[in-house]
């Protein structure tokens, strides 16, 4: 697993956050598998490692079978990006 996370090469994460990336995208493609996903406002999240209130989430759009490590996007408490993202969020 280790070497999944270092695939992601954002060097502005750390270590920690880089393997709940991987992890987290992982879960969405078995969700994907396995035909839990709904289609509609449908999400899976996780608390991002640090002492901020921030979590991990997919965007908008994509299905998930097309999750990520990358992809995911870091919100707050009230699903304001936390780091800067050129889509939008899934609230």
């Amino acid at each position: 697993m280790a070497n999944a996370a270092l695939k992601t090469g954002d060097a502005a994460h750390t270590d920690a956050e880089r393997a709940l990336r991987v992890d987290l995208a992982a879960a969405y493609r078995l969700v994907a598998l396995f035909g839990w996903d709904d289609l509609v406002f449908t999400h899976i999240s996780a608390r991002a490692p640090g002492p901020e209130h921030q979590f991990l989430i997919n965007l908008y759009r994509p299905m998930f079978d097309e999750i990520t490590a990358p992809s995911l996007v870091k919100v707050d408490l009230d699903s304001a990006e936390a780091e800067p993202s050129n889509y939008p969020v899934n609230q």
